[in-house]
């Protein structure tokens, strides 16, 4: 990536006199499309922002191990939201180990990061603080569903993709925020079933859980697309929330892409589910 440094973004964004806020404002002058830092982080806006109208942003979270290049890289994220009309931004964890923080007990805890992360982006005033959504995979998609919960006043949707979920602190059922879960079931990293002996990290158990928080009904809607996917949709959700979950046959750990093995994609999968939404509440 290319990048301008944090300073001059944020110097850009004081002297046109922006600030954080909603959609409805116009995005300043300072929002030109492509790549820079802030808070040493990359971000990349879409030449959607040269319109003036605030954008979506999208949180993408590495595997463990990885780092925010390496996760832009591998999805192709940023050049989606370049043709969807939403910004990108990919942090990396700060664990030696760069591995994210599951729950509260983990040393360092990455959500304050993200948070101070985002009232820096808000600063910008090219983005919608209530179109803020996060993505990820493996342990980033652990990541994103905590986020889903410890940070539901900011996050409107999460989209988890071969997250585990074992090590999750149990949400508070104050914390409303739409979850899209994509796992495959031939999955040897994070099985779809959880690990026994306890089978703590269940997928389905872990989604029907996020659904019942959310008042929807017990029992979801199933669909098969195409050959080997099902998708379950929850329904008569709380005013506001989605609640869905795709299953892939013969797919492995990792990131979804189509053709391997299964006609479906994230990329396409989750700014279906994201698109439009905003914060509950």
């Amino acid at each position: 990536m290319r990048r301008a440094t944090a300073g001059l973004v944020i110097g850009l964004a004081v002297a046109t006199g922006c600030g954080s806020g909603g959609g409805a404002r116009a995005a300043p002058s300072a929002c030109v499309p492509g790549d820079r830092e802030i808070a040493g982080v990359p971000l990349h806006l879409p030449p959607a922002a040269r319109a003036g109208a605030r954008v979506p942003l999208v949180i993408g979270l590495h595997g463990a191990g990885g780092t925010g290049d390496d996760f832009d890289a591998r999805t192709g994220l940023s050049k989606y939201g370049d043709d969807h009309g939403f910004a990108t931004v990919f942090p990396t964890a700060a664990s030696s180990r760069r591995f994210w923080s599951l729950n509260r007990a983990a040393s360092p805890d990455d959500v304050p990061r993200i948070e101070a992360l985002l009232d820096a982006i808000e600063t910008l005033g090219c983005t919608d603080s209530d179109r803020v959504y996060a993505t990820g995979v493996s342990n980033g998609g652990g990541f994103a569903a905590r986020l889903g919960c410890q940070l539901a006043d900011r996050v409107a949707a999460v989209a988890p993709i071969a997250g585990g979920y074992r090590a999750l602190d149990r949400c508070p059922p104050d914390r409303r925020a739409s979850l899209l879960e994509m796992h495959g079931l031939a999955d040897h990293v994070v099985p779809y079933r959880g690990v026994p002996p306890d089978f703590k990290g269940n997928v389905p158990r872990f989604v029907a859980r996020w659904a019942r928080r959310h008042g929807c009904a017990p029992r979801p809607a199933g669909t098969h697309p195409s050959r080997g996917v099902t998708r379950l949709r929850y329904r008569d959700c709380d005013d506001g929330i989605a609640v869905e979950h795709i299953a892939i046959a013969g797919l492995d750990h990792g990131w979804v892409v189509k053709g391997e093995p299964a006609d479906v994609d994230a990329n396409e999968e989750i700014w279906r589910f994201f698109r439009g939404r905003r914060r509950a509440g």
